[in-house]
């Protein structure tokens, strides 16, 4: 009786692939930039690049690890992320916390909400960024779909590995990442919209990582060229995806894609003529239309009648998305198709590629080492500087002096005496 060899990535050892810092560094300061004063829209489509690379990083480190010590310690692998993630977190949670009782105490219990989720890692599940409600940490999201992924990802991946179901796990991430492609191209966004906080662009990543390991160590010469090739096309189109839906663009060029449909659509349900509007206030007939049918008055609502307002608002326009070309039914899928095109490059033909080279600057790479601070402080700082972020342009350099500052501080003083102990969960080659 014969036993299965034990599965093992082919993948040439990844070392440090000095674009992903660029690429980090980049896509920060966009979304801080947005954050600040929103640019594009669609510029979300950028956390999608982000989602793949995480993806794809963290289940190339768990194949190596299985390569070098023929095992993988989920010990070590979670020690490693609580030491990378966690210190700054909570920091920046309480941080951000002590001035509300202080300056804002009507949104501490809201506040405290989104603390505890967030250092829980389900801000997504009870704030979820399609909800019309007031968020203090609108980003933290993203984050807590990625803490999701490394807990169950993670696990899902040893599991796999030590079955030898390595190839089983990819054709069902390949039927799970179609499914949610087809399902957001017909305008629908699954329980809670959740196709639209992208989980399919992590499960990509991790398709990614499967495929690059099964791939032999050196490709043929005229398949990196063909993959320098399908680079290029891929940069063209992501950068067309983040900027398709960009009131900016639109004023220099004239082209706009609307990312979901608007008050327009949400009129014409209610049976309002958006050109002529009751009041002449568009937004404001909606309200009181909405208001009327759950027996609520806009004007003296309380809070939680007010959220049921934007709820409903919100859920008419998405009734609306499957007959409209609206920018999220393609925008999510064409950003994350791309990333992992330019994902693989970047491993795959390291210098040969010029992005690579332009990506490796140290100004972008010194960004990308401090993205994770940046982003996780940034949002909050914004709110306390400007509450209705309505501070307009001329608040834009302040706020982005006072991210980077705060971003750095963070790194200097938090993260970096924490990684001194990252020895404590380091693999030891077999």
């Amino acid at each position: 009786m014969t036993t299965a060899t034990a599965w093992e990535s082919k993948a040439p050892p990844m070392g440090s692939v000095k674009p992903f810092d660029g690429i980090r560094g980049i896509g920060v300061w966009l979304v801080i930039i947005h954050h600040a004063w929103a640019i594009s829209d669609s510029i979300s489509g950028y956390i999608d690049l982000f989602f793949v690379l995480s993806g794809f990083l963290i289940t190339t480190l768990i194949f190596e690890e299985k390569r070098s010590t023929g095992g993988v310690s989920l010990r070590n692998f979670y020690g490693r992320r609580g030491l990378r993630l966690l210190p700054s977190l909570i920091v920046v949670l309480i941080i951000f916390w002590i001035p509300v009782p202080l300056f804002a105490p009507e949104l501490t219990g809201q506040v405290t909400a989104e603390t505890v989720a967030t250092l829980f890692y389900v801000h997504n599940i009870f704030f979820s960024p399609l909800l019309g409600s007031f968020q203090y940490m609108g980003q933290m999201w993203s984050l807590s779909l990625e803490e999701q992924f490394y807990l169950i990802g993670a696990v899902a991946t040893y599991w796999c590995i030590k079955r030898n179901w390595i190839r089983q796990m990819a054709v069902v991430l390949v039927g799970f990442i179609l499914f949610v492609w087809v399902a957001r191209a017909l305008g629908h966004g699954g329980p809670g919209q959740f196709w639209f906080q992208r989980p399919d662009a992590i499960a990509l990543g991790v398709l990614l990582a499967i495929i690059n390991a099964e791939l032999p160590p050196e490709l043929p010469e005229r398949a990196l060229l063909w993959l320098k090739r399908a680079a290029w096309v891929a940069l063209v189109a992501f950068v067309f995806s983040i900027f398709s839906s960009s009131l900016l663009v639109e004023r220099i060029t004239g082209f706009y894609v609307p990312m979901y449909p608007g008050e327009e659509e949400a009129a014409e349900q209610l049976g309002i003529d958006p050109d002529d509007p009751p009041g002449g206030d568009l937004g404001d007939a909606v309200a009181d239309a909405i208001g009327a049918q759950v027996g609520v008055d806009p004007d003296d609502a309380t809070k939680d009648e007010a959220l049921q307002i934007a709820n409903r608002a919100i859920g008419l326009v998405l009734e609306e998305l499957p007959d409209g070309n609206y920018w999220v039914r393609w925008g999510f899928t064409l950003a994350t198709a791309s990333a992992a095109v330019l994902c693989l490059a970047f491993v795959r033909l390291r210098d040969d590629f010029a992005l690579s080279r332009w990506l490796s600057a140290r100004p972008l790479a010194y960004f990308g080492v401090l993205s994770y601070a940046l982003y996780i402080s940034h949002y909050q700082l914004f709110i306390l500087m400007d509450p209705g972020f309505t501070g307009g342009p001329k608040w834009v350099p302040i706020k982005l002096l006072a991210a980077y500052l705060v971003g750095a501080g963070l790194h200097r003083w938090v993260e970096k005496p924490a990684m001194r102990y990252r020895y404590l969960f380091s693999p030891r080659s077999r």
